[in-house]
């Protein structure tokens, strides 16, 4: 029985990593996942250098999960 050498399209993940950037300018990050779909991400979360929550904005994408 022989395979035909057929080449699937690789599908889409529709997650992917992102890195989040403090803009309180401490320069702490940290990694998140959203979907490929959506725009990009700012949020509140806690900053431990400054101790309070600050607004982190989406830097740059990382990989597709």
């Amino acid at each position: 029985m022989l395979l035909s050498a057929v080449s699937f399209a690789k599908s889409k993940s529709k997650t992917i990593l992102v890195k989040m950037l403090s803009q309180a300018g401490t320069g702490y990050s940290f990694n998140t996942k959203r979907s490929r779909l959506r725009e990009k991400l700012t949020l509140l979360h806690y900053d431990p250098v400054v101790k309070t929550k600050v607004l982190f904005v989406e830097q740059k994408k990382i990989r597709s999960l």
